[in-house]
């Protein structure tokens, strides 16, 4: 076997949920780009770097998320997406102003392990911090 042959695949894509329980809605999106912890890192830092603040509201997460192909409730939760989700990521909104959006990550692994978590939950700007290498 060569080297490179050895080495892991890249994953396919990754689903993005916003949850926000205060007001019983979540919505989805796929990320297309391998779904690695420092793709979406790089995505959610771009409301830090700008404002120094992380989105806060449920109309600032869909114009962060905006550019992703969104997906409805069904297909976000289907075991036989084409190609299949190998990270999941949920980003829980807070109900009150000065908590903190936490977020969560699980990898999917290949050898029948189902999901495993990966971090979290835990606030975002740490998630950042930790995964895009930028202080949040």
């Amino acid at each position: 076997m060569s080297p490179v042959s050895s080495l892991p695949q890249p994953a396919a894509v990754a689903v993005i949920s916003v949850l926000e329980p205060s007001r019983d809605r979540q919505s989805h999106w796929l990320l297309p780009c391998g779904g690695y912890p420092q793709a979406i890192a790089a995505l959610l830092a771009a409301p830090l770097c700008s404002t120094g603040q992380p989105a806060r509201t449920w109309r600032e997460w869909l114009a962060v998320l905006a550019p992703l192909p969104p997906l409805p409730g069904a297909e976000a939760n289907a075991a036989q997406e084409k190609p299949a989700p190998v990270y999941r990521y949920l980003l829980c909104l807070p109900a009150a102003q000065r908590e903190a959006i936490r977020i969560s990550c699980w990898r999917r692994y290949p050898e029948g392990l189902g999901w495993q978590r990966r971090c979290g939950p835990m606030p975002l700007p740490a998630f950042v911090e930790r995964f895009s290498g930028r202080a949040a």
